[in-house]
């Protein structure tokens, strides 16, 4: 059987960058000054979804990601997305698997 991502790597033209979180206080959060960059497909619909606290929110944009890259794994809702240097604030997460219980596919609603 074959794996989600294959029908979307030949989209996955864009790039994005992942900053994960550093230390907060207060206030002010500090992320990673570099970043992770990640090979990514950019959606731009209207979705409702389901946060980590378990509200429904709305997300105006979506980005698929390649599961077997390392890097991907390690995305959480602590870190940041930034879009050609705009920061995006992650609103909910999806990770699919493959059959053989291997990450696949996530999917970054932002």
């Amino acid at each position: 059987m074959g794996k989600t991502v294959d029908y979307f790597k030949p989209w996955m033209n864009d790039s994005i960058t992942y900053k994960g979180k550093i230390s907060s206080s207060g206030a002010q959060v500090i992320y990673a000054s570099d970043g992770v960059e990640l090979d990514c497909y950019i959606a731009g619909d209207n979705t409702l979804v389901i946060n980590n606290k378990g509200e429904e929110v709305v997300s105006n944009e979506q980005i698929f990601l390649d599961g077997s890259d390392s890097n991907v794994a390690a995305i959480d809702f602590s870190g940041i997305i930034e879009i050609n240097g705009r920061r995006r604030i992650i609103k909910a997460i999806n990770k699919f698997k493959d059959e053989d219980g291997n990450l696949d596919l996530v999917v970054v609603y932002l």
